[in-house]
């Protein structure tokens, strides 16, 4: 009898400690997000001002989109796209690093280290530094002036180049990661494969887009789908750059401005709620087009 009720201590107290950890997990869960995407679903259609229900925010929402050029959504949008796609583009460029370093190149130690740094150091020093190289006098200014013969302009501080330097810092300190896992992958691929593709005459080109491709494929399609669901969410550090000044500003950081600065959050949950809608079908046409990429290779 004794025995018995010992073991349904334990069973009791297993039962408790493993309930207990799961509460902890469950109610993180049931507060930061069923109650956040809940709260900012209903606030949505609540006016901040007067706390009437309806559809004002979303009327102040496409009244801003029709003003065209003078729409500031429109510029947000425009600018997180490039951002979009400048994370689309740094998969394949990171794809072609990663082979050329997987065939050892000369100095393939040296490019490595400079495509992984960003990843070592705090984003707020690259920041500083590459701040440094493009603004007047420095090494960027120099060489601007060299070539063309013309004043350096003050590239974070005008309108016409921000965005295209603040781009240049988003590829730069995006490769690092790829990198990582594309070599990975790689340097998994057994050395008979790419011995028989050469005595077959395959050329470098050949080998790298219809062996290795292929084959880390399913790699390759992950981190694409991953850059695909955050399509609007894509930005550079745009705070730590400019602020959102000079035509830089993107959706994430306006959403900053109005939730943060502005404390405008009923408009910006209805735009978050009209950017959730857009992006469905843009991730699920992203999951088809990757799930054609092929799988069923094994090695």
């Amino acid at each position: 009898m004794k025995k018995v009720n010992l073991k349904r201590r334990r069973v009791i107290k297993k039962h408790v400690f493993v309930y207990g950890m799961l509460s902890v997990a469950i109610l993180h869960f049931v507060v930061f997000y069923v109650y956040v995407n809940l709260d900012s679903f209903l606030i949505a259609f609540q006016d901040q001002h007067t706390g009437e229900w309806g559809l004002s925010n979303f009327k102040l929402f496409f009244n801003d989109i029709l003003r065209g050029k003078d729409s500031e959504i429109l510029l947000n949008l425009r600018n997180t796209m490039i951002y979009f796609i400048v994370g689309i583009l740094n998969n394949f460029i990171s794809f072609i690093l990663a082979y050329y370093l997987y065939k050892k190149i000369p100095l393939h130690s040296v490019f490595r280290f400079v495509f992984v740094l960003p990843m070592i150091l705090s984003t707020v020093a690259l920041t500083a530094v590459y701040k440094n190289l493009i603004s007047a006098g420095g090494p960027g200014a120099v060489l601007w002036e060299a070539v063309t013969g013309e004043v350096a302009p003050n590239f974070l501080y005008d309108a016409r180049y921000a965005t295209i330097c603040i781009v240049v810092f988003v590829i730069w300190t995006g490769l690092g990661m790829n990198l990582i896992i594309y070599s990975g992958a790689m340097n998994r691929i057994p050395e008979s494969v790419i011995e028989s593709a050469r005595l077959d005459g395959v050329n470098s080109f050949q080998e790298m887009w219809k062996i290795v491709m292929p084959i880390i494929a399913p790699t390759f399609g992950t981190t694409m789908l991953l850059s695909c669901i955050g399509c609007f969410g894509a930005s550079g550090p745009i705070l730590l750059f400019t602020g959102g000044m000079y035509g830089t500003s993107t959706i994430s950081y306006w959403m900053y401005e109005y939730v943060i600065v502005n404390q405008q959050f009923n408009y910006a949950a209805a735009f978050g709620l009209c950017l959730s809608i857009c992006s469905v079908p843009i991730v699920l046409l992203c999951n088809w087009l990757i799930n054609r990429l092929p799988d069923d290779i094994s090695y």
